[in-house]
């Protein structure tokens, strides 16, 4: 089958455009220009420039390919970001999905879409709440959960008036090799990293490390993604999500374990952010009643993994 997913090069896609390539499907996909493609190609992997705001180039590729198979990526990503450019990052994560239907529609009208939603769109939850289920309402207290919020919307909208087999996983926190450092789990194991190549001090600065969140490894999500797209249900949401919340501070406790030498711990405000809520952990049952997914690599080894990651990058930027 063909497979067009937005977002190719960013850090789920390259994960997702990997895994369906290796079992022999066409896939092609759309990246910013810039952004890191040379990591997204192979065989069976296409990569085309283009901005998702850009309904006419998206109408055009969609044209061409004729995919079976559509995932929509490409997002503003950055909770912090999000609140130093809400207008922008509204515009990509909320217009950029309309962009992306129209063009389904128009020109793949048969394709099934997943749309990625976040579980920061949930926002203000209490822990009687927990875990979420996808019926909870949304509060979000972010411009980033918002924009997710009205992608979603948008996307039910185009499952339910316009008769679209649109879809939409609601992704909680994942990680793994590739991530950007602007995460968390990666910026620890990136500052670990060049600790122990010696390129800073053994220090590790962090921000608040109370909060608790609900990791998944971005290999098991990448095939939560693949079974949606062949066993969900359109005009639906599923949580992506392991079940479980680790602390902020559990995550560094393991990373430091990984560690090849002693690293201090220093704590800088600059790191945390008042919006933060303190935990968020959802129930994956939906998901595993509709495609039987479970998560299968559990975080310990998701962190070895992005750890030794971040060890072949720094070692190679010492040299």
């Amino acid at each position: 089958m063909r497979y067009f997913l937005t977002g190719i090069a960013g850090f789920v896609g390259q994960h997702l455009a990997a895994h369906l390539a290796g079992r022999g499907e066409e896939v092609a996909g759309l990246a910013l220009p810039g952004t890191r493609q040379e990591s997204v190609g192979g065989p069976g992997v296409t990569v085309h420039e283009g901005d998702v705001c850009d309904g006419a180039r998206l109408r055009g590729l969609l044209k061409a390919f004729r995919p079976d198979r559509i995932a929509h990526l490409a997002a503003r990503s950055s909770v912090a970001g999000s609140l130093r450019d809400p207008a922008g990052t509204f515009a990509v994560n909320a217009g950029g999905t309309v962009s992306l239907l129209e063009a389904a529609a128009a020109a793949a009208p048969g394709a099934r879409v997943l749309v990625i939603g976040s579980a920061e769109a949930y926002g203000e939850v209490e822990e009687d709440d927990l875990p979420l289920t996808e019926d909870r309402p949304l509060r979000p207290l972010t411009p980033y959960g918002l924009s997710k919020a009205a992608a979603e919307k948008v996307a039910l909208f185009y499952a339910r008036s316009r008769g679209l087999p649109v879809l939409v996983a609601r992704a909680f926190n994942h990680t793994g090799p590739g991530q950007e450092p602007t995460f968390v789990c990666s910026d620890f194991a990136r500052q670990i990293a060049r600790i122990e190549a010696g390129l800073t001090g053994a220090v590790l600065r962090v921000g608040d490390l109370t909060a608790r969140r609900d990791f998944s490894d971005v290999r098991d999500v990448v095939r939560a993604y693949d079974l949606l797209l062949e066993k969900g249900t359109p005009g639906e949401t599923y949580n992506v999500c392991s079940g479980r919340a680790w602390s902020i501070g559990e995550i560094l406790e393991i990373l430091r374990g990984l560690a090849g030498t002693p690293i201090a711990v220093e704590a800088d405000p600059t790191r945390g952010r008042s919006e933060d809520v303190p935990v968020l952990v959802g129930s994956f049952a939906k998901l595993e009643a509709a495609t039987g997914w479970r998560p299968a690599i559990p975080l310990p080894r998701t962190l070895k993994d992005l750890l030794d990651s971040w060890r072949a990058v720094v070692e190679k930027e010492a040299r």
